[in-house]
């Protein structure tokens, strides 16, 4: 089975020969902006720390502008950890997508699914990876990066941040074609708009 981050980074080729970034250095990357001011970040044998502080940039972001978010993660206990986090941010967003390696066919989390549809991605090229995408007001941006495993799973993560819309395009409908879902991430308005 392809690696979800191998197909995406088969079709654009700029992700692969783009030089590698630091993103363990915070002093260069204190704001989400950072990140964004540079269009495309690729980064290799990165920490779950250092991830973590950017997905959490981007969620308040999604919380503060009232915008939608899709969250991947890799397995229902990294989703546990959060989950009440989540459940707040959910009352100042429009939408969520909440995909996990969720093992338990009966796991029903607290998030209330008028707000968030949750979906496991269990036995899919999608299990390692671990992607934060929201809206902003140029378009969309996000995270996409695959636990490479280590010593222990999630020691290592490569990947890319982005706020190329055709990229992100290009992830969320290789989730929507691996899920057999349908995110409709890009027609969905703000919660200010409703």
């Amino acid at each position: 089975m392809e690696k979800f981050i191998d197909s995406i980074l088969d079709k654009y080729p700029e992700l692969r020969e783009k030089e590698l970034t630091d993103i363990t250095d915070h002093s260069a990357f204190p704001e989400l902006e950072d990140y964004m001011k540079l269009e495309l970040i690729n980064y290799d044998k990165v920490k779950r720390v250092d991830l973590y502080r950017l997905s959490m940039l981007i969620e308040k972001y999604a919380g503060r502008a009232s915008e939608p978010l899709v969250a991947i993660f890799e397995t229902e206990h990294l989703y546990k950890y959060v989950e009440k986090r989540y459940i707040k941010l959910l009352e100042h967003i429009p939408k969520a997508w909440i995909i996990g390696g969720f093992d338990n066919p009966f796991f029903a989390p607290e998030t209330p699914p008028t707000k968030a549809e949750i979906l496991t991605c269990a036995g899919t090229n999608l299990q390692d990876t671990w992607i934060v995408l929201s809206k902003g007001p140029d378009g969309p941006f996000g995270l996409v990066a695959e636990d490479l495993g280590g010593v222990e799973k999630g020691d290592w993560f490569r990947g890319f941040f982005t706020t190329k819309p055709d990229i992100i395009q290009d992830v969320i409908k290789k989730i929507n074609s691996t899920m057999m879902t349908d995110i409709d991430f890009f027609n969905l308005k703000s919660s200010e708009g409703l």
